[in-house]
């Protein structure tokens, strides 16, 4: 085997086996050396693809997929979750699983879908409880506090709300759990005070630089909610 074959056939198959390919490397070290070095090449170039999936990468694709059919199925129409789906898939790798995209239009369906999202996951009767002190450490990054406790707080954490940086907080309620999200206000999202569909009813609270919104079935007085979250919370600025 020449040298110009032998190069090719190490280029074509850096681990080449044939027998004249072996003989040719043993009969001439120069072409040993070459064959190892394209093979440190190969190997070099397979760790370099092997690119680490993150480790949340289905739950986001997943909420996403959620969001897109939830807004989707208002519309009633298959083009229209054809698109969201595609829009859901294609948005979430462009930013990198982080946030999600700008689908809805209004704080009310965004909420909506998110409730649904995360429904099941924490149960009305849990023995959980976040403490008053915990919540306001929280809310100091929306510059607010709350006085005292709206109720038994069953879980309480950031989230990603149409891509901003919120508080999701879920209570105990009196048939099923009530979620209360403090957002930040976004052009982007239009206000909406009240808001329902078959299941679930909501109502949301206008502040200076937040958005305070209630979610729960048809069994909870959003008007009570609204009324002790107005009397409890307070702004630095």
């Amino acid at each position: 085997m020449d040298d110009l074959q032998f190069r090719r056939a190490i280029y074509a198959d850096p681990n080449n086996q044939d027998a004249d390919a072996i003989l040719a490397q043993e009969q001439d070290p120069s072409k040993k050396q070459f064959a190892q070095e394209i093979c440190q090449l190969d190997e070099k170039i397979k760790q370099a693809l092997q690119i680490p999936v993150p480790d949340d990468l289905v739950d986001k694709l997943i909420l996403r997929q959620t969001l897109a059919t939830h807004q989707v199925q208002k519309r009633k129409t298959r083009v229209h979750l054809a698109l969201a789906a595609s829009v859901a898939i294609v948005g979430g790798l462009v930013l990198n699983f982080m946030q999600f995209s700008s689908a809805y239009h209004d704080l009310g369906d965004y909420a909506l879908a998110h409730v649904y999202h995360e429904q099941g996951n924490i149960a009305n009767n849990a023995s959980t409880q976040v403490t008053l002190a915990s919540l306001n450490q929280k809310m100091a990054a929306f510059d607010g506090n709350f006085s005292q406790s709206l109720g038994k707080l069953l879980w309480a954490d950031y989230c990603r709300f149409d891509g901003m940086k919120s508080l999701h907080l879920v209570y105990q309620g009196k048939t099923s759990p009530v979620t209360v999200f403090i957002v930040p206000k976004n052009e982007q999202l239009s206000f909406t005070d009240a808001f329902n569909d078959k299941d679930l009813f909501g109502s949301s609270l206008e502040f200076n630089r937040s958005n305070i919104i209630v979610v729960g079935d048809k069994n909870e007085s959003l008007g009570q909610w609204q009324q002790s979250i107005s009397d409890t919370v307070s702004w630095s600025i």
